[in-house]
Parts: structure tokens; C-alpha cells; sequence
């Protein structure tokens, strides 16, 4: 396996589009679900952070992305932000989202991010847990989201 960034966004859409909807079966109450929406929102997560959408690839298959923003800002702080990390389900418990996350979390080091940080939802016990063990920690709640954060 190797991460690689995606610095053409057209060549992977249908794939990304494709293992978005597979990995949010189930979930679809915190995810798009019109193939266009989709669409929609890799272009507007790609514009956010187009040196930090990140490919896990086998190959030349698809096996999950994250994207990690360097440039958001929380209570006027800067904070690496993840806004998607999406892991095809096949390849889950595989080390794909742990070596996608680091990738993430080394990016915002390399420019000096104080934390990280990401929202889920709030019965999406997978994706908690497994943030949880990659030492973030619950800040709160809106809605149906939880925040979550770490130190760098």
C-alpha cells in the first residue's frame, strides 16, 4: 500500500464517489447520498486542501482517502482539521485508516499545528472508537455531531 497525494482530482472522482457511498452504507444520515452531492463535496473538500487529499492505493485500486486541512481555524486558532477520512470496507482493520491518519497527523506537524482535530457522528461507535484509540478525546457535542480532538 501507498499514500499518495491526489493532485488531479478527475482521474479518481468515480472511484471516490463510488467508495464514499460504500463506506457510508448504514450511515447515511451523516453522509451525502446523491451521486452529484458527492461529487460536489470531493471538488469543495479538494479546493480545501489540494496538497493534503490523500489516496491509500494498492495498486491502482482505491483502498480510502483522508483530507487533512492545514488552513482551518477553530475559536481563532489554527487547527489541522480532518474533514473526510473514508476507508472501503473491505480494507477496514487492515491498517489503511491508521497509516491514512498518520499521514494527516504528520502533515499538520510538519506545519507546526498545535492539534488536530474532526467531527463524528455521534452513532458512528466505529469511527469514535477508533479515534479514540489514536488518542483523541470528545470536546463536545452538536447535534448529532461529536468534536473530537488531540495534541500534536
Amino acid at each position: 500500500m501507498e499514500i499518495v497525494n491526489a493532485d488531479r482530482l478527475a482521474p479518481w472522482m468515480d472511484a471516490l464517489v463510488e467508495l464514499y457511498q460504500e463506506a457510508y452504507e448504514g450511515l447515511e444520515e451523516y453522509a451525502y447520498t446523491r451521486p452529484r452531492d458527492v461529487r460536489r463535496y470531493m471538488r469543495w473538500l479538494h479546493r480545501r486542501a489540494p496538497r493534503s487529499f490523500f489516496l491509500a492505493l494498492e495498486g491502482e485500486r482505491l483502498l480510502g482517502f483522508i483530507v487533512a486541512d492545514a488552513q482551518w481555524m477553530e475559536n481563532g486558532e489554527p487547527i489541522g482539521e480532518i474533514h473526510e477520512i473514508v476507508v472501503s470496507p473491505e480494507a477496514r482493520e487492515k491498517g489503511v485508516g491508521s497509516a491514512l491518519m498518520e499521514r494527516a497527523l504528520g502533515f499538520f506537524r510538519e506545519r507546526g499545528l498545535p492539534k488536530a482535530g474532526l467531527w463524528v457522528g455521534e452513532h458512528n461507535t466505529k469511527a469514535h472508537d477508533f479515534y479514540r484509540h489514536l488518542g483523541f478525546e470528545d470536546r463536545g457535542k452538536v447535534g448529532r455531531w461529536i468534536r473530537m480532538e488531540r495534541l500534536l
